[in-house]
């Protein structure tokens, strides 16, 4: 911790204490990720219950950027989980293209991601799809209270999951909020087991403690070298974070 503390120190001198805050703030929002998503468990099962006693046979994982990469990396378990199609479509692509993505006749859940949840393009997104579907249900996951999305309640088919106080990065990078509302998609998909993963989310949770304080001399050191391009390989859900690290 003592190394991580001249770290942040560091970089506050130059500018990026936000980015080092939230990098470092992780592991405790994960916690309170897993907790306030038990307080409010009933209640999202009451939502995902509408949604499969109406027959439900399509679901899109949707966002923007970084937002649009958490869905890259669920969409495949969700499928393996929940046994129906499911597809991770960007709101740029949506936006322009719906008829492309939306079958209208198809009971749809649409799962929206976003940090501060007031771009155009999710909000753009929420009334696109509420044209195109006949029968649309709408799961939000996201970082701001005050954001259009957090408000954009219209109906019963509609549900919003807040994450806690403090995963709505300032900094450009989204770091807590990314790994946060990835977490909270992985709750959702095990909703049913989430007591008995507890011991899971705990361990991940020890790791990234371990990771920050004891391995933080190693990563600065990968970080300070002298190295003009860089690759990241993932396959299957992996390919989401692939593609999140190359920002």
């Amino acid at each position: 911790m003592k190394y991580l503390n001249s770290e942040v120190a560091e970089l506050k001198s130059k500018g990026g204490i936000l980015t080092a805050k939230e990098i470092s703030s992780q592991p405790d929002l994960w916690r309170r990720t897993y907790s306030k998503f038990l307080e409010e468990k009933y209640q999202i099962e009451e939502f995902l219950e509408k949604v499969w006693k109406s027959n439900c046979s399509y679901v899109i994982l949707t966002g923007a950027g970084t937002s649009a990469f958490i869905g890259e990396t669920l969409v495949g378990p969700f499928q393996k989980k929940w046994g129906i199609p499911c597809r991770a479509i960007a709101t740029t692509d949506i936006i322009t293209h719906p008829e492309n993505y939306f079958i209208k006749t198809e009971p749809t859940l649409l799962i929206s991601f976003a940090r501060s949840g007031d771009s155009p393009e999710s909000v753009a997104t929420l009334e696109i799809a509420r044209e195109h579907c006949d029968t649309l249900f709408e799961l939000n996951i996201t970082c701001n209270k005050e954001g259009e999305l957090a408000k954009s309640i219209k109906n019963k088919n509609s549900h919003v999951f807040l994450l806690p106080e403090g995963a709505n990065d300032n900094s450009l990078a989204m770091t807590s909020s990314f790994s946060s509302m990835l977490l909270a998609g992985l709750l959702i998909m095990n909703i049913h087991e989430i007591d008995q993963i507890k011991d899971i989310v705990n361990r991940i949770c020890e790791l990234g403690d371990y990771i920050l304080n004891k391995k933080c001399n190693d990563l600065r050191k990968i970080a300070i070298m002298n190295y003009e391009r860089m690759g990241f390989l993932g396959a299957g859900p992996l390919f989401g974070i692939a593609h999140e690290s190359h920002l």
